[in-house]
Formats: C-alpha cells, structure tokens, sequence
C-alpha cells in the first residue's frame, strides 16, 4: 500500500470504534475498594532532619579535607626500586642472607629423626 492510501485508510477509519474499545477496557472505579484514611500507614517518625543531614554533610567534608591535609604531607618516594632493594640489602647482615648449606641425610637419619618425634609426641586429649 502506498503512502497516500495508508494516510485515507486512517483518515476514514472508524474512530468512534476505537474509542469505544477503549472505554471499554478500563475498569469502573468502585468507590467503596478505595482505602480508608484509617487504613493508610503510620509516616515515620525517625527521618532524618535538614539540620542533621548538613551536620553529616559539614562532618565528611571536613574528615576529607583532614585526609587531605595527610597525604599531602606524606612524603612520596620516588627511587627506582633496583636501588631501593640494593641498598636494604647492604643493611642485612651477610650471615643472613648466605645459602644454607646442603646437608646429606640418609634415609636411616630421617627415620630416626621421625622415630624420636614420634616418641616425645602427646596425643590429644580425648573430648568426653
């Protein structure tokens, strides 16, 4: 259908058939379903006043411009890490950082080494 008869086509609809449809759906009020003054809930008592929600408001920025203030005066270090980590180094003590030697135990040293943890070991004590 072209442009020029869909625009007749809806020029010439019955319009009195569409309004009548949507009357037709929407529901009659009944005067007596509609609630009570009685029946509508209680309005808080516990709301927050202007005055309170300033304070609060007055409190965070303040608590703001304070952390502000801190990390402002912090004093950020900006080495390279290389040189950061070399010289936490050189503050360790040597003997500390040296390889630990290998040790060769044989399997009877182990099973010894068990044998004597299992002999000093307490059992738990029973839960009655």
């Amino acid at each position: 259908m072209s442009a020029p008869l869909a625009m007749l086509a809806l020029l010439l609809a019955p319009t009195h058939l569409l309004a009548q449809t949507a009357t037709e759906t929407t529901p009659q009020a009944d005067i007596n379903s509609m609630p009570k003054w009685s029946e509508f809930p209680v309005p808080p008592t516990n709301i927050t006043t202007p005055a309170e929600f300033q304070a609060a408001v007055t409190d965070t920025l303040a608590k703001r411009q304070q952390l502000k203030t801190e990390t402002d005066a912090l004093v950020w270090d900006d080495t390279v890490p290389e040189t950061f980590a070399a010289d936490a180094r050189g503050r360790i003590d040597p003997a500390h950082t040296a390889p630990i030697e290998a040790q060769t135990t044989t399997p009877a040293q182990i099973n010894a080494l068990a044998e004597d943890l299992r002999k000093r070991a307490a059992p738990p004590p029973v839960i009655k």
